[in-house]
């Protein structure tokens, strides 16, 4: 799954494309697409502008008939009058004039299969096979020798002498049966217990004769084994002149299966498709009148007939309506964020975010106009799942207007269902409610309560007013909690999909990686207690200061705890860590040393992503140094004596950077070198402190590392107050071992010292 997710969000390359991810283009690409998808699952036929159902009220204007059209019958009782028409057809027969005897052909054949076997040895005889096939009689072995038997004498019956006395019963028994209505299809199939016979002539319809009256193949085969049996009480014989009348017994009505179809079909031709007829300007309607189920049908004929009355015109005003529709919505919410978040209407990356939310709710909605259940489905549509990814994806502000459009759209793809619309906002809006502070993934959930108070009041309120009964209120009750259920589920599993795709760290897993008891502060404390200090202390630095500026507060302090792990690798080589009064530097050149200094950076991300952090904190490790240099040892290295003196390239003694690319970089860039330095001052006075920030912003801003994350010299001065305001209410001054006095000035000489 990881794996999938993370194909999908490489697919989007929006941000390892800058271009891309700014795109005016682009952007434009994205909105007309969310436009024509949702377009797409607007209701494709005309809408009386509210949707109506027997027992509600009518709440829209007077509809009046602009032309006369039929009231069409309720599908289900036209459908079911169909079918009476099927199930009492009489099915058609022709009535056979005359049929021909076979007796004496099946007789002559059985002559000749026994006078063979008197020639063969008898009857079991392998050559008599074919003979008694042609026969087309089914007989056991124990049959054909008691009939055998019977045609040489052998074997007579007490009542039955003769083979020629045997089928002389059997010729009159089938002369009787003859005489009656024999049909050639199974009596089981005639359903409606009577049957048509026809003349051939004229094929009209002489008389209707009740099925009791005729018999199938079967039951006359059966009326003849009951006449013999009433002579005879041998099973074989018995069983043999049974069969022998299936052979012989002929059907004198024969099913028409082409005269029976246009018989039904000229039937249900007569079965009507209206029950009346609306005059032109005949009032359909009033306002505030309850819909019953007559004026059901006559709103669902007009639908149907205004429907059919559509032509090309209006199927393109209906289109651009409709366009209209989704455009105005989807432009008022585009306008709120390049007016109040402008960082996410140029991120259209964000955009489609957004963009894929308002889509799956319209879905949504389609999916419940669709499913034709009698169930309020609709409240199955989770608009509260939305709301609540962009509470906490971006703020509650954002949500709460995205709630707004979401519920029009709902409403819109629903053919103007108004209700169900109020029904979502209130369960959205408590929804954001609900987790505009959340701090972990598990307070998802706790929205359950909320969204289930907002629908449960929103139901009862439009049942109430409706004068609804309770059963249908309880019924709504019953899918507004399955909502409040599955809402917070649905958008636990789509936080997880989005942070993947989208490369976005929200606050709640910010405010995780925040936990003191991370892993990987842990070892940081534990190998780096210098660093680890270092690092708490930058964070209320530059917490403070994104908040000022309104930058995510959030991001910054967390990005301060985790900017400098990759000091992890070698602590004893950093300042900060060096509490064993021995500078490992002062054995080594100064360019190993700045090496080793720079190293800590490209060490930082490779413990990063193996710790799986989000890219937006990986992203500091390198960006709170820039492109700056390790100026102590550059000066060393320019100050040896010529003993000692090496090639000094400025490359070697400056960080690969890049610069700092966001706000918050900029800040930690700043927060980093301000607490390095003003924990070295032995003066920690609020003057020498206010000089001291500005002597660090200053030679940040000269060295051009802060060109491209768009603080502004206003915002530089906002975070030099909120800078300054934390300072002097903590206690600056650290623990000084002995001989450390010259390796703060060293670091202060490093962090304030201009790039050259």
């Amino acid at each position: 799954m990881s794996n999938l997710l993370s194909d999908i969000s490489k697919r989007l390359k929006l941000k390892s494309n800058p271009n891309l991810k700014g795109s005016s283009i682009f952007k434009a690409g994205v909105g007309i697409l969310t436009v024509f998808i949702i377009i797409l699952l607007l209701p494709g036929h005309h809408n009386i502008d509210v949707k109506f159902e027997v027992g509600t009220i009518w709440v829209d204007e007077d509809l009046i008939a602009p032309f006369s059209f039929p009231i069409y019958r309720d599908e289900s009782e036209y459908l079911a009058d169909r079918e009476k028409v099927k199930q009492e057809l009489a099915p058609v027969f022709d009535k056979v004039a005359e049929t021909t005897s076979l007796s004496d052909q099946l007789q002559a054949k059985l002559n000749e299969v026994f006078l063979q076997a008197e020639k063969s040895g008898g009857i079991s005889s392998e050559s008599l096979k074919r003979k008694r096939e042609e026969t087309g009689l089914i007989l056991s072995h124990d049959e054909w020798l008691r009939l055998y038997g019977l045609f040489t004498g052998d074997e007579p019956d007490s009542v039955i002498k003769s083979f020629n006395q045997f089928f002389q019963l059997i010729d009159r028994n089938i002369e009787t049966i003859q005489s009656k209505k024999i049909i050639d299809i199974p009596k089981k199939d005639i359903v409606s217990g009577k049957i048509s016979i026809v003349q051939k002539k004229n094929e009209n319809v002489q008389d209707i004769t009740p099925a009791s009256e005729v018999m199938d193949l079967n039951e006359a085969s059966a009326m003849l084994r009951n006449e013999i049996s009433s002579v005879t009480n041998d099973n074989e014989l018995i069983l043999s002149a049974e069969e022998i009348g299936r052979r012989l017994i002929q059907p004198n009505l024969k099913f028409n299966t082409d005269l029976t179809q246009v018989v039904l079909e000229n039937r249900l031709r007569q079965v009507q498709k209206t029950s009346g007829i609306v005059r032109q300007n005949e009032r359909i309607i009033s306002k505030h009148d309850p819909i019953t189920p007559e004026v059901k049908l006559k709103l669902d004929s007009y639908k149907k007939i205004r429907l059919e009355r559509l032509g090309v015109q209006d199927f393109v005003l209906q289109f651009v309506g409709k366009s209209l529709t989704v455009l105005t919505l989807l432009s008022i919410l585009a306008l709120f964020l390049y007016y109040i978040r402008r960082d996410i209407f140029n991120d259209n990356n964000m955009l489609i975010l957004i963009s894929s939310l308002l889509i799956l709710e319209s879905f949504f909605a389609y999916l419940s106009l669709n499913i034709t259940v009698n169930r309020p489905v609709e409240l199955l549509i989770f608009a509260s799942v939305a709301s609540i990814l962009l509470t906490i994806i971006f703020d509650s502000r954002l949500a709460f207007f995205s709630a707004v459009i979401i519920c029009f759209l709902i409403a819109a793809v629903r053919g103007g269902d108004y209700t169900i619309a109020f029904i979502s906002f209130c369960g959205s809006v408590l929804a954001i409610f609900s987790v505009r502070n959340a701090r972990n993934r598990n307070q998802i959930f706790r929205s359950f309560f909320f969204i289930l108070i907002g629908n449960t009041v929103a139901i009862l309120a439009i049942g109430f007013d409706r004068m609804e009964e309770f059963g249908e209120i309880f019924n709504r009750f019953i899918y507004g909690g399955i909502n409040a259920v599955m809402s917070p589920v649905i958008a636990f599993g789509l936080l997880i999909f989005y942070e993947r795709v989208f490369k976005i760290t929200t606050d709640i897993t910010l405010l995780e990686l925040s936990d003191r008891n991370h892993p990987l502060l842990k070892e940081l404390f534990m190998k780096a207690p210098g660093t680890y200090n270092h690092s708490m202390m930058m964070g209320n630095l530059a917490e403070k200061a994104a908040e000022s500026i309104g930058a995510n507060s959030i991001l910054a302090r967390v990005g301060c705890y985790f900017h400098d792990i990759g000091k992890m690798m070698k602590p004893e080589y950093f300042i900060e860590n060096q509490f064993d009064r021995f500078n490992r530097h002062e054995l080594l050149k100064p360019s190993v040393s700045a090496k080793i200094i720079i190293a800590h950076v490209k060490e930082g991300v490779e413990l990063a992503k193996k710790y799986k952090l989000p890219q937006s904190i990986i992203n500091f490790i390198p960006q709170h140094h820039g492109t700056t240099l390790v100026s102590f040892f550059y000066d060393k290295a320019l100050n040896q004596t010529d003993l000692f003196k090496e090639s000094v390239e400025d490359e070697t003694y400056r960080y690969p950077g890049p610069k700092p690319q966001t706000k918050e970089a900029g800040i930690i860039m700043l927060a980093d070198t301000v607490e390095a330095v003003t924990r070295t001052l032995d003066d920690s006075s609020p003057n020498k402190i206010e000089k001291t920030i500005d002597e660090v912003i200053k030679a940040r801003f000269m060295d051009g590392q802060l060109d491209e994350c768009e603080l502004t010299l206003k915002d530089l001065t906002k975070i030099k107050q909120s800078f300054l305001q934390v300072l002097m209410g903590s206690y600056h001054s650290r623990i000084k071992y002995p001989d450390q006095k010259k390796a703060d000035e060293r670091e202060m000489k490093e962090q304030t010292q201009p790039a050259k």
